[in-house]
């Protein structure tokens, strides 16, 4: 019967790269959500601009269009802090990305050894049946020849 004596550490590295995976996608799933809300920042932005257009094509609100203007500028400064997050989120996927390739190269490694391990007990096994069938075989060409003689 195999038994890898690592067997305790192997299960680790694999919970450890289970974890990996889920933060990964934790912060995928994060950074995608803020461009989802910077994309709906630009698309108010611009309907701020068609909003401006229509007022100036009817009658002429300056008041209106102020209001409009500041809007606009305040859009366009969430946008660039929406940028500015997305990219903080970006540094972490790639952080996490890279967490998780090293747990999974720990992981394989551990798994090629086993492997190693494993394949290396099946010789052993074999080479001792090997040998108990040789003794066998002698034993009773043993006993042939005692009960011949």
């Amino acid at each position: 019967m195999f038994k890898f004596e690592l067997n305790s550490v192997l299960s680790l590295k694999e919970k450890i790269e289970d974890v990996k995976k889920r933060e990964l996608g934790i912060a995928n799933t994060y950074k995608e959500e803020l461009e989802l809300q910077k994309e709906a920042l630009v698309n108010e932005h611009d309907g701020i601009y068609v909003d401006i257009k229509k007022s100036s094509c009817a009658e002429v609100d300056i008041h209106a269009i102020k209001v409009l203007s500041r809007y606009s500028s305040y859009i366009n400064k969430q946008i660039k802090d929406a940028e500015v997050h997305i990219v903080k989120a970006q540094k972490v996927v790639d952080i996490k990305r890279e967490e998780l390739l090293q747990a999974m190269k720990e992981r394989k490694i551990l798994d090629n050894l086993k492997e190693i391990k494993l394949e290396q007990h099946m010789e052993e096994s074999k080479r001792l049946e090997q040998v108990l069938i040789d003794e066998i075989i002698s034993y009773k060409y043993g006993q042939e020849g005692r009960e011949n003689s």
